[in-house]
């Protein structure tokens, strides 16, 4: 049982430092996971989830009453307690949960009071009746009476690394910490002591110190899967996507989990190489169609692709799901901003943020959308209070860059293009550069910095659209049509596709037209003039 318990808490600890500090919030997927074994009786595995929830969110009263019936019914009447007892004393006014404390107490009393033969306790859940509702709603249904049962065993004491894990649960790092140091002073190889350590310096938002404790976890237990998934989140969060992509491969290695392979295929997804990419969010969603990360992951690729309608309708998918998931309106927002729908993307923004406050990715969407919707100032002042609290992040010095390339300023706006082209070839850094070129009136610098842009984009037909058209105004109609033939071949059924083949058709009879005059005029043939 203790290792069941252990695993269980570990596995939560690792997902919910994952969550709050992350690109992906899991809460929504992990919440509807949980409440489905919970449907299934699969009342462990529901406990394994919906501890989880709980971890990341405290205060969400549904996870945390399935999560009780969960633990009670696969053996844990003490866990199960303690969280009764949290919503208890959180609604006193809410008799379910007061009588949800008392059936608890009673079972726990009689399983420990002598017994002359056993007896099977009267807990227990009928889970077939459970509605699974969606991550916000906050109206809880009080699971029916079964006949299935398990057992309540009294638990033996907690260890110190337990009692460590519980003060990080409830908040208090600083003691946490003491616990910690104190195991690690006995016993410098204890692996769990050292990634505990680093799950509080990730929480803190201290990645590089972070690193440093989970290193120390995997060269005492190389096998250690949380802190392989965690040292790759930390590189992941400060825009290392190699060195990311490393740790959550040799965690896949220890075991197939759906959300190492997702943060692999984001990783992978940011260093463009799209395919790969794909084929591992496809592998996860044909894994478990249930984990909507994946669905939205495919349709981030559609969106990349210039699918932008068989994106909005994976998107839309999702959302109708109703479990609030936060990346669904992250990624509805980019449709958006592509769309040129940029009030509109705000509000997805917003959304995004009202479910996960607080996140530096949907933060900085939101400062995108705003600067291009011409709400310059408000955009510059939230990707500049980002950067207070992390100096490197990229989606923040682009925004600042953007607003301050709009605005005329273009000098201070490359003091943020150097320091994103130091850690990424992103391609917003060329277009902006293209931007800053036309303005100083350099016409082949902006056509080499378009060429740039695209080149730093492959497989993505916007940018390609837009390189052709700066080159065709700029007297490059020849090198546009060739783009504009390879985008209109490659991404048929795209609205770029349908642009690119109307200028290429555009421009090919401009260029018969013009060949046509010439040969008339080689003949010595004017207007007007007939030639015998």
């Amino acid at each position: 049982m203790f290792r069941k318990i252990s695993s269980l808490l570990c596995a939560g600890l690792l997902l919910a430092a994952t969550t709050m500090l992350c690109a992906q919030d899991l809460v929504p997927a992990l919440l509807d996971q949980g409440l489905k074994l919970y449907a299934a009786r699969d009342y462990r595995g529901a406990a394994d989830y919906l501890g989880q929830v709980v971890d990341m969110a405290k205060d969400h009263d549904q996870a945390r009453f399935y999560l009780a019936y969960s633990l009670a019914l696969s053996g844990n009447a003490e866990k199960a307690l303690e969280h009764a007892r949290v919503l208890s004393t959180r609604h006193p006014d809410q008799k379910q949960y007061s009588d949800l404390v008392k059936q608890l107490e009673d079972e726990i009393s009689k399983a420990k009071a002598p017994k002359e033969k056993p007896t099977v306790p009267a807990f227990a859940v009928a889970p077939r009746e459970t509605m699974v509702l969606p991550a916000e709603s906050r109206t809880l249904v009080k699971p029916r009476v079964s006949t299935q049962t398990y057992d309540i065993r009294p638990e033996r004491p907690k260890t110190q690394l337990e009692l460590a894990i519980d003060k990080i649960d409830e908040g208090d790092s600083e003691g946490a910490e003491k616990m910690l140091l104190a195991i690690i002073a006995k016993e410098p190889a204890n692996s769990e002591a050292h990634h505990y350590l680093g799950v509080l310096r990730f929480n803190a938002g201290q990645y590089q110190e972070a690193m440093k404790k989970f290193e120390e976890a995997i060269k005492a237990n190389p096998k250690n899967f949380q802190s392989l998934f965690l040292l790759g989140d930390s590189y992941r969060a400060i825009d290392e996507y190699a060195k990311a992509e490393a740790q959550f491969r040799k965690a896949i290695e220890i075991k197939e989990d759906s959300f190492a392979m997702l943060n692999l295929a984001d990783v992978i997804f940011k260093q463009n190489r799209i395919k790969e990419a794909e084929e591992i969010f496809t592998k996860v969603n044909k894994k478990d169609p249930r984990i909507d990360d994946a669905l939205i992951g495919l349709a981030q690729i559609k969106l990349y692709r210039g699918f932008t309608e068989e994106a909005s309708n994976m998107i839309n998918e999702v959302i109708a799901r109703g479990a609030g998931n936060p990346e669904a309106h992250y990624i509805k927002c980019q449709i958006l901003m592509e769309s040129k729908y940029f009030e509109q993307a705000a509000e997805e923004a917003n959304r995004a943020l009202t479910i996960m406050p607080g996140s530096i990715k949907y933060r900085a969407a939101l400062a995108m959308a705003l600067v291009r919707s011409y709400s310059i100032t408000r955009g510059l002042e939230e990707a500049s209070n980002i950067l207070r609290d992390l100096p490197d992040n990229i989606d923040a010095r682009l925004v600042l860059a953007e607003g301050l390339v709009m605005s005329g300023a273009s000098g201070d706006a490359e003091e943020h293009l150097v320091a994103v082209e130091k850690r990424i070839p992103h391609p917003l850094v060329s277009k902006l550069r293209a931007l800053m070129a036309i303005r100083r009136g350099e016409i082949d610098a902006a056509k080499d910095l378009y060429r740039q842009y695209m080149q730093r984009s492959p497989g993505q037909p916007a940018a390609a659209l837009e390189c052709a058209q700066y080159l065709e105004g700029n007297q490059e109609k020849q090198e546009a049509m060739q783009i504009y033939r390879e985008i209109s071949e490659q991404f048929k059924d795209t609205a770029y596709a349908e642009q690119a083949s109307e200028a290429f058709s555009r421009l090919d009879e401009e260029k018969r037209n013009t060949e046509a005059t010439q040969e008339r005029e080689s003949r010595g043939i004017r207007p007007g003039k007939m030639k015998y």
